[in-house]
């Protein structure tokens, strides 16, 4: 067979398996599971520029004394041209390589599993503070061309996601112009995978209300520029208004009240907040419950988040406990997810698809010790004792989202479909 034949036949292979997958609408955040996306990890040389370990290593000593991650990610199907050798080995001898999301395809690899999974698309995070930076703003806007590219290929959805902790007085500012270049130069709401809701560009906002961000991020700058997104913008740049808030949102009754109310989607955020299934339930009744009420009864729609564990021991160096809230091989993220999906959501965020800083990643991990590095902090799927495949976590958000689209019934111990 000519070389030429067989390409084609794989393309045509390679169609059809995605054609008879589930494949998201683009027009309403209704009956989705989304993932955080970070796309911030880099590598010195991987054509960016940069020179850098980003969310990788502090410094430039890609070694154990100086990670800032904590789960190891199974690095077995990414292409040799998107990965560099760490001064890491795993524990047969082979050089520890990471990924570069900058490299198009490591991103092509993860909106492949998204495909695979049937699972809707992501939130694709962008932090004001990062895209100031020349290198910063190189890096990300190659990511956003990447999960546009990705999305479209594998037929997910993506929006974009600002986050504007460590903004600085310039936060509204920078995120509209920024806005307005993904808008005039990317193209991003004019593609075919970007998420849409309410009949316009679905645009997040996190941060908003915060501790953290308050000193610079005033209550009348945030109703600002709600209403420049909903009415006062030129019409190419309007967007439905999804806010990520703190949890106490409900129960801190103040100025910003007015401003909740103004958002269209709200979504609290709940990674740390409790830390085993008693926790989650507390959660729930005090904020999972009455937070849906209070978006019932307002008319706005509300998005849960729900988490896998959480570590963060390597970033910040060795002063947390190493695997702080233990996934319990997903018996505390499926917890969570049995919990939102019977109060009667019908929309969840998950944190996060790719933050292996903190642990939160639901994306391929490393199995085992063996797809590690040797002797050193980092997280596999098998730290607690139990044996499970690499793409555990996804089997786990696919098996939520099945639940939430009416394919498969809510229970409160795990599916026993899944795949060991």
């Amino acid at each position: 067979m000519k070389a030429a034949t067989v390409i084609a036949a794989f393309v045509l292979m390679s169609l059809s398996s995605i054609a008879q997958k589930y494949i998201p609408t683009t027009t309403t955040l209704n009956g989705k599971v989304m993932f955080g996306y970070q796309g911030w990890h880099a590598t010195p040389d991987d054509g960016s520029e940069n020179k850098v370990w980003r969310h990788y290593f502090g410094g430039n000593s890609p070694d154990a004394k100086n990670a800032d991650f904590d789960v190891w990610p199974d690095m077995r199907e990414y292409p040799d041209d998107v990965t560099e050798a760490t001064n890491m080995h795993y524990p047969d001898g082979r050089p520890a390589k990471l990924y570069s999301a900058y490299k198009y395809g490591a991103v092509d690899v993860h909106f492949k599993w998204m495909m695979e999974h049937e699972l809707d698309g992501v939130f694709e995070q962008r932090f004001i503070s990062d895209i100031r930076s020349r290198g910063g703003r190189r890096h990300f806007n190659q990511v956003v061309r990447n999960v546009q590219k990705a999305s479209e290929k594998y037929k997910r959805v993506y929006c974009i996601m600002y986050d504007i902790s460590g903004a600085g007085p310039n936060w509204k500012k920078d995120l509209i112009k920024d806005w307005m270049f993904l808008v005039d130069s990317l193209h991003v709401t004019a593609g075919k995978s970007y998420l849409h809701h309410n009949g316009k560009p679905l645009l997040s906002i996190w941060g908003l209300g915060f501790d953290h961000t308050t000193p610079f991020a005033s209550v009348a700058q945030a109703d600002s520029l709600l209403d420049w997104f909903h009415k006062n913008a030129p019409a190419k740049y309007r967007a439905t208004i999804m806010g990520g808030i703190n949890d106490t949102w409900t129960t801190n009754v103040n100025e910003w009240r007015a401003i909740y109310n103004k958002m269209d989607i709200i979504s609290p955020w709940a990674v740390g907040r409790f830390g085993d299934n008693n926790g989650a339930d507390r959660f729930r009744d005090r904020s999972v419950i009455p937070d849906k009420a209070y978006c019932d009864a307002h008319n706005i729609a509300y998005m849960p988040v729900i988490f896998p564990g959480f570590s963060w021991y390597n970033l910040r160096h060795g002063k947390s406990k190493f695997n702080q809230i233990p996934r319990n091989g997903g018996e505390f993220y499926w917890h969570q997810s049995y919990n939102v999906l019977n109060a009667g959501v019908n929309m969840v965020y998950i944190a996060m698809y790719d933050e292996i800083d903190e642990g939160t990643a639901m994306y391929k991990a490393a199995p085992t010790a063996a797809e590690r590095p040797a002797d050193e902090k980092f997280l596999s799927l098998d730290q607690d004792g139990l044996a499970l495949p690499s793409d555990w976590y996804l089997q786990l958000a696919q098996a939520t989202s099945k639940i939430l689209r009416g394919k498969a019934n809510n229970a409160s111990t795990l599916p026993t479909d899944l795949k060991r």
